[in-house]
């Protein structure tokens, strides 16, 4: 019977390989590189439009600023302040929501 090799305890494989996804190989590599953490933001994203959590948030403020001051639509806003909280990204968050 051979024997069973197994891989040191720190030992980190080079690469995952998992199943394709939409047509598309999915791999993760621990090399570093181009490192990004949006993929949360990506995720929310996809949600966002397909239950539309932004746009019935929108539809649900009475916006009651004066046009004439309106830099950023409420969307807008909106869309910043949820995909700053969802991520946990406390070290940009604006210390309030300003409408």
């Amino acid at each position: 019977m051979p024997a069973c090799s197994r891989p040191a305890a720190d030992f980190t494989p080079e690469q995952l390989r998992f199943p394709p996804a939409a047509g598309f190989t999915v791999r993760a590599d621990f090399r570093g590189g181009e490192v990004s953490s949006d993929l949360g933001a990506l995720l929310l994203a996809a949600v966002d439009r397909r239950i539309g959590l932004i746009d019935r948030l929108t539809d649900a403020i009475v916006d009651t600023r004066h046009p004439s001051y309106i830099t950023h639509p409420m969307r807008d806003l909106l869309t910043q302040r949820v995909f700053q909280i969802a991520s946990a990204d406390t070290a940009r968050l604006p210390d309030r929501l300003r409408v």
